[in-house]
C-alpha cells in the first residue's frame, strides 16, 4: 500500500505539476517559433521540455530516496544528449550555416526544463518569458538595423 501512495504522490504532487509547467514553458517558446515558421516549433519544444523535466525529476526523486545517487550525473547526460540534438539542428550548405538559433533554443529550453524537474516553478516561467522577450527584442533591432536578418534564416 505504501508503494501505491508513494507513486500517487510522485505522480500528482510532483510529475503532473512539473509536466504542466514544462508544457506551458515549451508552448510559449514553441509558439513564438511556430508563428515565424522556424524549425523546432510547438511540438518539438514541448517534447524537449517534458523529456528534460522527466529525466531531471527522476534524478532528483531517486536522490531523495537513495542518498548515494547523484542527480547531477543525470543532468550531465541530459546536457550531452541535448548537445547532440542541437548539433543535428545545425546545417552548413553553400557557405551558409543555419540552425544555430534553433540549437540555442533547444539548449536553453533543456536548462529551463531541468530547473522545472528540480521542483522550481516560478524561475523557469520567468526565464522562459525573458528568453522570448530578449529574442523578440533583438529580432526587432536586427530588422531595424538590417543586420544579417533574413526572413528564411533560422
Amino acid at each position: 500500500m505504501e508503494l501505491v501512495i508513494d507513486q500517487y504522490d510522485l505522480l500528482f504532487h510532483r510529475l503532473l505539476p512539473q509536466f504542466f509547467t514544462a508544457t506551458l514553458c515549451g508552448f510559449i517558446v514553441g509558439y513564438g517559433r511556430e508563428v515565424r515558421h522556424k524549425p523546432a516549433g510547438i511540438r518539438t519544444i514541448i517534447l524537449i521540455s517534458i523529456g528534460c523535466t522527466l529525466y531531471a525529476s527522476i534524478g532528483f526523486y531517486l536522490a531523495e530516496k537513495y542518498p548515494t545517487i547523484d542527480p547531477t550525473r543525470i543532468i550531465g547526460q541530459i546536457a550531452t544528449g541535448i548537445g547532440f540534438l542541437g548539433a543535428g539542428a545545425i546545417v552548413k550548405s553553400n557557405n551558409k550555416v543555419t540552425g544555430v538559433t534553433t540549437a540555442a533554443f533547444i539548449w536553453a529550453m533543456s536548462g529551463i526544463s531541468i530547473l522545472i524537474g528540480s521542483n522550481l516553478y516560478l524561475i523557469p516561467i520567468v526565464l522562459t518569458l525573458l528568453l522570448v522577450g530578449v529574442i523578440w527584442m533583438f529580432e526587432m533591432i536586427e530588422k531595424k538595423l538590417n543586420i544579417n536578418y533574413k526572413e528564411d534564416a533560422d
